[in-house]
């Protein structure tokens, strides 16, 4: 069956594409290098961090997987760089592939439900009573979405990384690729979403989160809704996002469903000898 009679497959390439394009689009210059060739995707910026650089696609078969994996990771591995490794799939993943990885130092480190959604199967979720969603329009209320999203997921340097500093640079406009939205309780910001626009016809989810002592109310669902409301009303037709398994349940409340696997490999290649 052809992509375009299967709509799961059509929402799987949906999933990697957006993901692979969020990524190279945060880490473009000058807080990296991306570059493509050949439907290889791969990012770096030269930071000791394995999610700072990496392999975001390439099409490894079992027959040249190894050699394709030598290849690529060669420039890392060069410069000593710890890097990542990015594998989606819709089935179970081909033996050569897992070890040609292995063989360069790369582990298992996470598989994802990657999920989607046709966006006239969704059914908008209300903020709860004492609560609104925002767009954020400029840089005060980045600050309080980035805060949101640090606080919810544990990461005290979200405000300093990719995605704050590409919107203070690019700004807020209808033309960026990303837009941000916040939930508040009153004065105080509670929850947080972004909307990917990265790949065209695919309305992307990301930093969805919610602060710890308000979760339970039903905010991530009401603020993740608002971002689905807006790409719905540009005319999009599929969302996509990669989900923890703490997510899913959230997410098939707003009809998401599970269309492929998103794995992802890191570690610290070396180098071969010559």
């Amino acid at each position: 069956m052809t992509v375009e009679h299967d709509p799961d497959a059509a929402l799987a390439a949906g999933v990697e594409a957006d993901l692979v394009e969020h990524v190279a689009t945060l880490h473009q210059s000058p807080y990296g290098e991306v570059g493509r060739e050949n439907g290889v995707v791969w990012f770096r910026t030269g930071r000791d961090d394995p999610n700072e650089n990496g392999v975001l696609r390439a099409s490894l078969s079992g027959s040249d997987a190894g050699d394709t994996v030598a290849r690529l990771v060669e420039p890392f591995a060069a410069r000593s760089l710890p890097m990542m490794w990015w594998i989606f799939t819709r089935g179970p993943l081909e033996g050569p592939v897992d070890r040609a990885l292995r063989a360069h130092g790369l582990a298992p480190a996470s598989d994802r439900p990657g999920m989607g959604l046709l966006l006239h199967d969704s059914e908008p979720l209300l903020p709860p009573r004492g609560t609104t969603v925002e767009r954020v329009r400029d840089a005060t209320g980045l600050r309080d979405w980035a805060g949101v999203v640090g606080r919810a997921f544990g990461d005290l340097e979200f405000a300093e990384g990719p995605s704050v500093a590409f919107t203070l640079a690019r700004g807020f406009g209808d033309h960026q690729p990303f837009r941000h939205f916040v939930c508040r309780a009153g004065t105080e910001s509670v929850g947080a979403a972004t909307l990917s626009l990265c790949s065209p016809g695919v309305a992307g989810l990301a930093n969805i989160a919610t602060l710890l002592e308000w979760r339970g109310n039903g905010i991530g669902g009401a603020v993740a809704s608002a971002a689905l409301v807006e790409a719905r009303g540009m005319g999009i037709t599929r969302a996509a996002l990669s989900s923890d398994e703490l997510g899913v349940g959230l997410y098939r409340k707003l009809g998401f469903r599970t269309v492929c696997r998103h794995l992802t490999y890191i570690g610290r290649p070396a180098r071969r000898p010559a």
